[in-house]
């Protein structure tokens, strides 16, 4: 239906005769005659609200019920044919006790013959209001001294909504203006409100090309200098204290989470409080004495860990009862993980918790015996220190034990090393503790085995060094030992990765390991007689390619013990492996580390809004949801992360 035919329907309608009557609620109905089948999609609730605050300022149009075919008598009744969710509104009000059947509703009585026209009229002929005029209305009502709980009240919404439309309102003038002109969306609005300055508005919405006003993009770009809610940092200071010590924070009103506190604006603040924090753990850590130094850091990464060593230990050998318990707790553990190992992390998941918190325990005992059997290197005590920093969690965190990389060198420059291995004495650094089950360490260095292979067969000049580094170490030319008594030995060894898991078999470097076999297996002779011909008349860059594959092919990282591969790593890094290209966290890691370590990814991955909500789940359905917010992230063990 078209403006010209709208307009000539309520044209019509205003001929319409009527008479005003006042009818009881519970005498009215929906009559069959009027045109509206469907019902609104907006609620009720908010005009219900209105009609209670303000009264009903229009009436219902209706028909009077009859009844008898030959002599029909009025019931007393009325139909509503236009003002259907009028009624509905005060049935509302009515079933929440605040009319009462008997309410007077003010209606006008028409024919059956102008009932039809009035109602298409009504339905037809009312255009909704736009958005920016509800927004000055909201504006308006403020101004006459009406407070937000009022209008929520009047209007039957949140003391929120109400809150976040007067933001609206205060949008620059020019801003609204292309709103009204339906030149920019409610949402874009929304994004640009993160500012009160009405000059940045405009230059943020003006100066951005259309392809990237997304409510995004420009949420993103007035927000890039703040630190999110969910920065480490932010969650260690509060943002109590932050506002407290006069730092601004802003916040938005339109984000789906209504809680989010919002934004803080001034980093240098943030730092200098956080600062000031960890000054004051620190100093609870140097009154623990022994500690030649102790310095504060706000954050401490991977790479920044490389820049210290631990200092060096000396064994103590256990008493036959410390022995025997730690042999008792070897045995538990082993069991714990065996019985893990067989249940359904869906059906069991309580079983599950229970017995990886027994293995907490148990690995917390073991670690506090093996505590009390390491002393300190007597030649690193005047080098030992700590650091107080920031995790990941947002909680303040001591690394005790730590050598400066730089005090270790002027060490050794003095002559003061280490006695040779095997020597009374010998000093030797702490086992790290384990972080992992033997099976799922084994599954996560097959892993890194199948992508380095895959890496370096890629890479032909690094596997050609470290084909030479091998035969070099083979023929002892490195350390000027002689090779024994065969002269010529090259052997190579090859291991099959796929034994090491389920996933090992459709990872993304086995297969392309799998694809190198392949294409030299079609490429190559099969007699060796023809392959050595085939080897002497290839051009360089053919035999670089297979002593590539074939180097690759004996590397072997897998591990059933957490220990350092220092070779590994530098093969690794040569070739620049990064692991987050070839692996990601799935149900079969997730599945086989504890709850607690599954909420540490998540934190870690996505922050720690993401790892909300995950403790009191189920096994099964952490793992569901910590695999779906872990996609894409790139998050990594610490076993898979590049080493310094």
């Amino acid at each position: 239906m078209n403006l010209s035919e709208q307009s000539q329907i309520v044209e019509a309608a205003k001929r319409v005769q009527g008479r005003e009557i006042t009818v009881p609620l519970k005498h009215l109905f929906r009559h069959a005659l009027n045109v509206r089948r469907k019902a609104p999609a907006r609620s009720v609730e908010e005009l219900a609200a209105l009609i209670y605050s303000q009264g009903l300022l229009q009436n219902v149009i209706v028909q009077a019920e009859v009844s008898g075919k030959k002599a029909p008598k009025p019931t007393g009744r009325y139909g509503v044919v236009a003002g259907g969710r009028r009624l509905e509104a005060l049935n509302f009000l009515f079933t929440q006790g605040k009319v009462t059947a008997d309410f007077p509703v003010r209606c006008l009585e028409v024919s059956q013959d102008d009932a039809v026209s009035v109602s298409l009229a009504e339905n037809c002929g009312r255009e909704p209001l736009h958005g920016a005029d509800q927004l000055d209305a909201f504006a308006a009502l403020l101004e006459l001294g009406k407070t937000v709980g009022q209008i929520a009240d009047a209007w039957g919404i949140s003391p929120l909504t109400v809150e976040r439309r007067l933001k609206l309102a205060k949008i620059s003038p020019k801003l609204m203006a292309l709103y009204r002109d339906d030149k920019i969306e409610l949402e874009q609005l929304m994004a640009l409100t993160l500012t009160d300055s009405h000059e940045l508005q405009e230059t943020l919405w003006e100066n951005t090309p259309s392809w990237e006003r997304s409510a995004y993009n420009l949420r993103r770009k007035l927000t890039e200098c703040d630190v999110p809610s969910n920065n480490p940092l932010v969650q260690f200071v509060g943002f109590a204290a932050y506002e407290a010590a006069g730092g601004n924070v802003r916040r938005d009103l339109f984000s789906e989470n209504e809680n989010a506190p919002g934004f803080m604006t001034e980093p240098a603040l943030l730092q200098k409080l956080a600062l000031d924090r960890l000054e004051r753990g620190a100093e609870a850590v140097r009154t623990e004495g022994g500690w030649q130094w102790v310095e504060v850091r706000t954050s401490l990464s991977y790479t920044d860990r490389q820049a210290f060593a631990h200092y060096r230990t000396l064994d103590v050998a256990p008493s036959d009862g410390q022995q025997e318990r730690l042999d008792a707790l070897e045995s538990l553990l082993s069991e714990l993980e065996a019985k893990i190992d067989n249940l359904n992390p869906e059906d069991d998941s309580a079983t599950i918790d229970l017995l990886e918190g027994q293995q907490r325990q148990a690995e917390a005992e073991r670690e506090a015996i093996e505590q009390t059997l390491q002393q300190i290197d007597p030649r690193d005590l005047p080098l030992a220190g700590a650091v107080v920093y920031v995790d990941q969690r947002g909680e303040l965190a001591v690394l005790r034990g730590l050598v400066r990389a730089e005090d270790r060198k002027a060490q050794v420059a003095q002559g003061d090393t280490a006695a040779a291995p095997g020597s009374a004495g010998t000093a030797k650094a702490k086992a790290p503790k384990a972080d992992y089950s033997e099976k799922l360490l084994r599954q996560l260095t097959a892993h890194r085995t199948a992508a380095l292979r895959a890496t370096l067969a890629d890479s032909p000049a690094i596997a050609l060094r470290v084909l030479a580094y091998q035969l070099a170490v083979q023929t002892g030319l490195s350390s000027r030992c002689g090779s024994g008594d065969r002269p010529v030995e090259i052997r190579a060894d090859t291991a099959d990765v796929r034994k090491e898991g389920a996933d090992l078999a459709e990872c993304k470097a086995q297969q392309e390991m799998e694809a190198h076999a392949e294409r030299w297996g079609q490429l190559l002779p099969g007699d060796q007689r023809a392959l050595l011909a085939w080897v002497l008349k290839a051009d360089d860059s053919q035999v670089l390619d297979l002593l590539a594959v074939c180097t690759a092919s004996t590397l072997n990282t897998v591990q059933g013990r957490e220990a350092p591969q220092p070779i590994a790593d530098a093969i690794a890094a040569a070739v620049g492996l990064d692991m987050s290209d070839f692996w990601q966290a799935d149900a079969h890691y997730l599945g086989a580390v504890p709850k607690a370590k599954i909420i540490d990814a998540v934190r870690e991955g996505a922050g720690a809004e993401a790892a909300a909500g995950l403790e009191g789940l189920k096994k099964g359905e952490a793992v569901a949801l910590a695999q779906q917010r872990l996609q894409g992230t790139r998050w990594l063990p610490p076993v898979l992360q590049a080493k310094g």
